[in-house]
């Protein structure tokens, strides 16, 4: 907002001439101009929590007008391990939260940890419900409701409106591969049922200060050299007491063991890359999305995949933990549904 101010000499004229010149001769300070419309107040990082939390309640409780209200007209969602993968507008949004509402009418979202920097939120839901409707396969078809319980984490990542609390982009990641061995619909292991998480979640506002952007930076090296599949100079990064919360998998994995799989995976795709897209820091922790990429031109026992020679492209979003420099925690999520049906023999390219 803009203040008229008179000018320092005007000030000391108008002193020593005012016993000598009348009120109405006086020069008067000119008046803001009447249509020149107020900055907007920033929006506050408390302000933008309270808002994600309670447009989270409004989908736990299926109030669906409230709930369209959280995205922009131009929003765009993808929802990968269930849902409809990628949607636009508020409507189709909605529509597909709905569905999910359908295939679990008592399925709900419980906050573990939430990570705010600026238009930036990032998050980790535990999802947890009841299959008591109807569901759809692959391939389209209407399945009946298996009845069974299912409770896995979530990862949430938005983007706002700078000016207004209105989602513009949304990315959420769960591992389908985990909900159908929960629901009973496949014979291979995954994560087991989660049925208790934190009482209420963490909430990190980023301070945009030296320790984020060293963590920042060394999450960027340890990505490069895993690129560049350096498994020493990765590790590096890495804390000796590191464990993985990959959600893919039944187990978290310790630092040994997760390098075993990293090899495991260097072998089973020897041009796989990670391309990060989105990248930033809150705290103690690091946010980032992006694709995996890679053809698939070895065995993976550990994962039962055999050489298909096809080619995938797989969103994942990971969120890690530092202390010191060094990578202590993380928490890893994509759909293995997604990579097994790109691994297909019909999908083969």
């Amino acid at each position: 907002m803009h203040h008229q101010r008179i000018t320092k000499l005007l000030t000391i004229a108008a002193m020593g001439l005012g016993a000598l010149a009348s009120a109405c001769s006086s020069p008067k300070p000119a008046e803001p101009a009447k249509d020149q419309a107020a900055a907007p107040k920033p929006i506050s990082a408390d302000e933008r929590v309270k808002w994600y939390q309670d447009c989270w309640e409004d989908f736990n409780g299926g109030k669906w007008d409230e709930f369209k209200q959280c995205y922009a007209a131009n929003a765009t969602s993808a929802q990968y391990g269930y849902g409809m993968p990628s949607v636009s507008g508020p409507d189709a949004i909605v529509m597909s939260s709905q569905d999910f509402k359908k295939f679990a009418p008592d399925g709900h979202g419980e906050g573990q940890l939430i990570l705010v920097n600026g238009t930036h939120l990032a998050s980790i839901y535990l999802l947890s419900g009841t299959n008591s409707g109807p569901m759809k396969s692959p391939d389209g078809k209407e399945m009946p409701a298996s009845m069974k319980k299912f409770g896995l984490l979530f990862a949430h990542s938005i983007e706002t409106d700078p000016a207004a609390n209105k989602v513009t982009k949304e990315l959420g990641i769960m591992d389908g591969a985990s909900m159908a061995h929960q629901l009973g619909m496949s014979p291979e292991p995954g994560r087991p049922i989660m049925t208790k998480g934190a009482a209420s979640p963490s909430i990190v506002i980023a301070k945009n200060d030296d320790t984020e952007m060293k963590n920042l930076s060394a999450e960027q090296d340890q990505f490069a050299a895993w690129n560049m599949h350096d498994l020493a100079k990765a590790d590096t990064f890495v804390a000796d007491d590191f464990i993985l919360h990959d959600t893919t998998q039944p187990k978290d994995m310790n630092k040994a063991q997760n390098d075993t799989m990293t090899k495991g995976f260097w072998k089973a795709f020897s041009d796989g890359r990670i391309t990060l897209t989105s990248t930033w820091a809150a705290g103690d922790y690091v946010f980032m999305s992006g694709n995996f990429d890679g053809t698939n031109d070895g065995d993976f026992p550990a994962m039962k995949i055999k050489k298909t020679g096809n080619k995938v492209t797989v969103p994942f979003i990971e969120i890690d933990r530092l202390a010191g420099g060094k990578i202590k925690e993380g928490w890893f999520f994509i759909d293995a549904v997604m990579m097994g049906a790109q691994l297909a023999p019909t999908a083969k390219k």
